[in-house]
């Protein structure tokens, strides 16, 4: 039986299916697929069609994993989702699940990677994603300040 990475060798890239699904609670779930005209339904769930690259994670056991998707054209609606992640919504990361599927109606993907999206940049026509494996809110304090031990921060 060949591997997932000899069968996606022979096969033509175009068929694999891209999805990305954002959540927090500010904002929902966000679902997008890329390269389609219209929704799609993967593993019982809606996705919206999209227009992104994807730099995968590397995969020559370098102990940093990231990620970055940048959505290309008609970025406007991902922009606005994003924009809801402010005020002390921001204590929670935002997830990032980013999977392939073999075909349109799937019901399990053929690969996944979760991730928290670490940084969001944007100019006049593209908004760039990088996500990594490290939740980036504890990354450069161990003390997750929170409003119940910290009840000042309610103000913020």
């Amino acid at each position: 039986m060949p591997t997932l990475r000899e069968w996606k060798e022979r096969r033509p890239a175009s068929d694999i299916k891209q999805t990305v699904e954002f959540y927090h609670p500010s904002f929902g779930y966000y679902r997008v697929v890329n390269n389609l005209f219209r929704a799609a339904t993967f593993g019982g769930n809606e996705f919206e069609p999209a227009r992104f690259s994807v730099t995968e994670p590397a995969q020559d056991g370098t102990a940093v994993i990231s990620m970055t998707i940048t959505f290309i054209a008609a970025s406007e609606h991902v922009r606005q989702t994003l924009k809801a992640w402010r005020g002390a919504g921001r204590m929670t990361p935002i997830n990032c699940l980013y999977q392939q599927w073999n075909a349109i109606g799937d019901a399990v993907s053929m690969k996944n990677w979760t991730l928290f999206v670490t940084d969001i940049s944007a100019d006049g026509s593209n908004v760039t994603v990088n996500s990594g494996k490290t939740n980036p809110l504890t990354l450069a304090n161990p003390i997750i300040y929170t409003t119940k031990d910290y009840p000042g921060l309610i103000t913020v």
